[in-house]
């Protein structure tokens, strides 16, 4: 039973709060001091300390005003300590005139003697000189002050652009010398500590508190604030506070923190500055204070500080040397993990550990990812293979619909690897040791019946910060108090280690498949063409290492390995939580789009180099229109694409290439597109349409079944008011599927194209402020029907959703994940069910029975809802929080229907899936033979020899040495696979950062590897 919150006495607590107010809180400055204050404005984006310094400062005063958003002003202060403060602490006390919280407002950079000491912020506002002072010493320091903008939520929010034109938004309140009284400092701590112990216990300790307060309130009454008596109210309070409980009790496992967001309501160049605020002030913390310890994530955020804040950089590095400021995380960022990809989540811990690593000499050993909205069932697998044995987060705290039922368990994955997790029941990682938080975490605890220990995260975070010492103080008085667990300063490795060890595994419970977060639903959908980049991306990428490593191989080509690293590490930071999630200020999304631009670039001449360097050396025999066709799948594809805006069939191996003759005839082993009134049809599907341009039928004509269901119609646009309750760009919430509006209106509907290879209808419908057209198409041989979209989106708070509505009955969809997929109820049998309204999946997402299904793919989308036979598609939304401009404007996008015989493995639905997503490549070559010509005309890298193997990687070695390829079994059973990979004479096992692995080599004879595949296995071999 929870224990009863005490109420103390109103008039008692009013008498108590009003002498704190107004007696005891002002003693704790007892002298103040003006200061010498000039500034140099900077006009546009910031610059280096030397650049500022060495700028025109003019005088300024406290009550001037400074900083149009998002500008800096550099404010030297000087001045000389009184010669009658000698043996006193002294410190400047600024507060730069904050418009919001710590981290979301103003903030400033304190620099003394060139280099970055710490943070300014509305909860880190006193710097301290000395302690104590010698009196009559000058001082001479520089603060860089950041006007950035607090950003609350509205509708619609401004675009929050720089404006270095604009006028000051801001006003320096404060800034002077200040003596500190420590006495009474620390008095101020043990009152408002024993207020909330009064408030927070119950019963006997909390009337004791509250006693407590009383006295101490008497002696300051009586007494007034001079030493005697305010050392005799300490006293009465230390009867509360210096009351140690009994044994055993909970323990909190406190690790300070602070979760800073690498964009979020600011863009990335502020959170440059933001790391070096919030390393400098964990820095200066960790030099006064012995018992502190500090964790932060994200090697690049490190990389920032090395390469911009040598001196920094250097103080960091010994604090880790010591063990006292704990690298955490294993990833590059913290990203989202449930829109990249499976091999783009192996890349964020690569780079992540690789590092941590070379730069510290740490391995660390856990995934560190407190605020991620909902985790993969693919990721337990992923960090066994990095040597990564525990999971910490407290997000799926805020689901709204059920209560998680643990916070210490086994996280079991989609392969059944399990991993140690751990959700630190205070249920924040913004902890500030109130009395509040800590006994929510005792109560809250799951496993309070078999643990004691639980971790506390505590720290400003979000903008960063991190602890302050008001926080160190209170753990310290909270160490071992009657009524609450102890609290224990420690390091997140160090914490995970004592739960871990605190009993055996075998009594802690198993979560089994996906970490659900029912929240932020609108994640998967919002910022569409951000999306559609990163998925672009990630697949140019697969491209451009196989494709250099191939040229490098057989042609005698260079893998540019510093280029390739460059555009992953620029692709994995876009992947943090709260960039591609589309939930960042407009600004953001400015430099991402610029980025993709500048990946896009790197990744497309490396592949032009590669193929083209192939192409030369090839054989192109008696082709009359030669071509050079590369297939970067694990399947041999043949199909009609589009070289030169003409259409023609092209074929070519698994990963790898073959020379085809654009001028050859059309094979007559496919029967033509024919197309007649409302319909198309090819050898293997007949597609008809209604007056309004909906499919009414698409029939398989393998099986004779039937796809759409009955007197329904699909590829019907949906659109919906969406207006979440809480987070705007972040939310979708259950009551806008209520209000779907079908779109029936039309202003085209016409067959465009019908030719023997390929049949397109063109619908045009125009909406409220947008218009959509859709190519709906058929290609000769093709097993699916496209539609390619394209529209002007000029919604507010509206959601577009696609439906199809499917012949096919079944209790479960399957939907495609990181290296696998897992399957989701249709139903809404619980409230579990209920809760999973709007799911994530990847390229593709099925309904199938035994011996029929319908797939429906997609090329950059991601949020699906699936209800009994109906299976939608998200395509975009349109907060206007916190960018007024999201998704607004053009977008381009293509989803297709499949409809296969069997099951979605067996039907080829995978894939059908990748195809969709990896088009062709064709290099038109010029006819070659003779001694130059020594690449074969058709050559596969890797060829398996089973349709259930997905190949993620083929790659150079990062170490030179071979060959890297990662696949996984992708169907869900045991296989035994075939791998053919000409050449090679050896393979050995690695992990994810490419060490051996104790598992015994796969066996190997003529360039064929046998490989035994559990289900949903992850495999990463090296080839020699």
């Amino acid at each position: 039973m929870l224990a009863v919150m005490n109420e103390p006495d109103q008039d008692r607590l009013s008498r108590i709060n009003e002498v704190f107010a107004d007696v005891v809180k002002p003693a704790r400055w007892p002298a103040t001091c003006a200061v010498e204050i000039s500034a140099n404005h900077i006009n546009g984006e910031p610059v280096s300390y030397r650049e500022a310094v060495a700028g025109k400062f003019i005088p300024f005063d406290v009550g001037d005003a400074w900083g149009p958003h998002w500008g800096t002003t550099w404010f030297r202060v000087r001045g000389v300590v009184p010669a009658d403060w000698k043996g006193q602490d002294c410190v400047v006390d600024v507060h730069l005139g904050y418009g919001g919280l710590s981290g979301f407002g103003a903030e400033g950079q304190v620099w003394i003697d060139g280099q970055p000491t710490e943070g300014i912020s509305p909860n880190h506002g006193h710097v301290l000189l000395a302690s104590p002072v010698r009196g009559g010493e000058k001082f001479d320091l520089y603060i860089e002050a950041a006007a950035n903008p607090s950003t609350p939520a509205q509708d619609p929010a401004p675009l929050w652009l720089a404006d270095p034109a604009g006028e000051p938004q801001l006003t320096l309140t404060r800034c002077h010398l200040s003596i500190v009284d420590r006495e009474v400092e620390a008095l101020v701590r043990d009152w408002a500590l024993a207020r909330q112990l009064a408030k927070r216990l119950d019963g006997a300790r909390a009337r004791a508190s509250m006693d407590a307060l009383d006295r101490a309130c008497a002696a300051i009454e009586d007494g007034g604030m001079d030493k005697t008596t305010v050392l005799s109210a300490r006293q009465r309070l230390a009867e509360v506070l210096n009351h140690p409980g009994e044994s055993p009790r909970r323990t909190h496992l406190a690790v300070g923190n602070s979760h800073l967001d690498t964009a979020w309501l600011w863009p990335l160049r502020e959170t440059h500055r933001k790391a070096a605020r919030t390393f400098s002030t964990a820095s200066t913390l960790l030099d006064r204070e012995p018992d502190y310890r500090f964790a932060a994530s994200q090697a690049q955020q490190f990389e920032w500080i090395r390469d911009e804040h040598p001196g920094l950089w250097d103080r960091v590095k010994a604090h880790v040397t010591a063990g006292r400021f704990d690298v955490v995380g294993s990833m590059w960022v913290e990203p989202d993990c449930n829109l990249p990809s499976g091999e783009s989540l192996v890349r964020q811990i690569v780079h992540g550990k690789r590092f941590f690593r070379e730069e510290f000499g740490v391995d660390t050993d856990g995934l560190w990812l407190p605020d991620v909205f909902g985790y993969s069932a693919a990721l337990p697998q992923i960090l066994a293979q990095a040597d990564v044995h525990w999971f910490l987060t407290q997000k799926i705290s805020w689901n709204d619909v059920n209560q998680f039922p643990h916070h210490t368990f086994w996280w079991e994955g989609l392969d059944g690897t399990r991993i140690f997790t751990h959700f630190p029941p205070a249920d924040t990682y913004n902890g500030n040791f109130s009395v509040s938080d800590l006994r929510h975490a005792e109560e809250n605890f799951k496993q309070q019946e078999i643990r004691d220990r639980s971790i506390y995260l505590y720290g400003y975070g979000d903008g960063g910060g991190g602890p302050d010492l008001e926080m160190l103080e209170r753990a310290r008085r909270l160490r071992d108090v009657d009524g609450l667990g102890r609290v224990e300063l420690t390091t997140a490795r160090d914490a995970m280690a004592q739960i871990r060890e605190e009993g055996e595994d075998a009594d802690l419970p198993v979560w089994v498949g996906e970490l659900y977060l029912e929240f932020h639903r609108g994640t998967y959908t919002t910022h569409g063409a951000v999306k559609k980049g990163n998925r672009e991306l990630e697949w140019a990428l697969r491209d451009a290492e196989m494709w250099s490593l191939a040229a490098k191989r057989l042609a005698g080509g260079e893998v540019p390995s510093a280029a390739l690293d460059r555009a992953w590490k620029k692709l994995l930071l876009h992947q943090f939580h709260d960039i591609i999630p589309g939930t960042s200020i407009h600004w953001v999304y400015q430099d991402t789009m610029a980025d993709y631009a500048s990946i896009r670039a790197t990744t497309d001449e490396i592949v032009n180099v590669s193929l083209t360097t192939i192409a030369s050396r090839v054989d192109t025999g008696d082709a009359e229109r030669p071509a050079l066709v590369a297939n970067g799948l694990g399947w041999a594809r043949n199909e009609v694409v589009e070289v030169d805006g003409a259409l023609t069939r092209v074929a070519a191996p698994a990963c790898g290439w073959a020379v085809n003759d654009l001028s050859a005839p059309e094979s007559t082993e496919d029967a033509p597109v024919t197309t007649g009134e409302h319909w198309m049809e090819n050898r293997h599907l007949r597609i008809e349409w209604d007056e309004v341009g909906h499919l009414r039928s698409v029939r398989h004509l393998a099986t004779g079944r039937e796809a759409i269901a009955p007197g329904e119609s699909a590829n019907v646009l949906q659109l919906m008011d969406d207006r979440p309750a809480q987070w705007d760009a972040w939310d979708i919430d259950r009551s806008a599927f209520d209000t779907a509006v079908d779109l029936t209106e039309i202003d085209r509907l016409e067959l465009i194209e019908s030719s023997e290879l390929r049949a397109t209808l063109q619908i045009v419908r125009s909406f409220g402020d947008s218009r959509i057209e859709q190519l709906v198409r058929l290609t000769r041989g093709s097993h699916r029907v496209e539609v390619h979209c394209k529209i002007d989106w000029q919604e507010n708070h509206k959601l577009l959703k696609v439906a199809f509505p499917v012949d096919v009955h079944s209790a479960v969809a399957r939907h495609e994940i990181q290296f696998g997929h897992v399957e989701r109820p249709t139903h809404q049998n619980t409230s579990w069910d209920i809760a999973r309204f709007e799911t994530c999946a990847h390229t593709w997402v099925d309904l199938s029975e035994d011996g029929f299904g319908v797939a429906l793919l997609n090329d950059s989308k991601y949020g699906h809802d699936v209800s009994g036979h109906v299976i939608r598609l998200s395509l975009l939304r349109a907060p206007t929080w916190p960018d007024p401009l999201a998704d607004r404007g053009q977008h381009r996008f293509a989803y297709a229907l499949y409809p296969h015989a069997g099951k979605p493995t067996s039907g080829g639905v995978i894939a059908e899936a990748h195809a969709f997503n990896s088009p062709l490549r064709v290099v038109p070559i010029e006819r070659t033979s003779g001694g130059s010509v020594d690449v074969p005309a058709r050559f596969s890298l890797l060829e398996p020899d089973d349709d259930g193997v997905v190949i993620s990687a083929i790659k150079a070695a990062d170490d030179g040495d071979g060959t890297i390829v990662r696949l996984h079994e992708a169907f869900g059973g045991r296989r035994r696979v075939g791998l053919r990979s000409p050449g090679t004479t050896r393979a050995d096992r690695v992990d994810l950062l490419e060490a051996p692995m104790k598992a015994a080599p796969p066996h190997i004879e003529d360039g064929e590897i046998d490989l035994e595949l559990r289900p949903f296995e992850l495999v990463t071999l090296r080839l020699r």
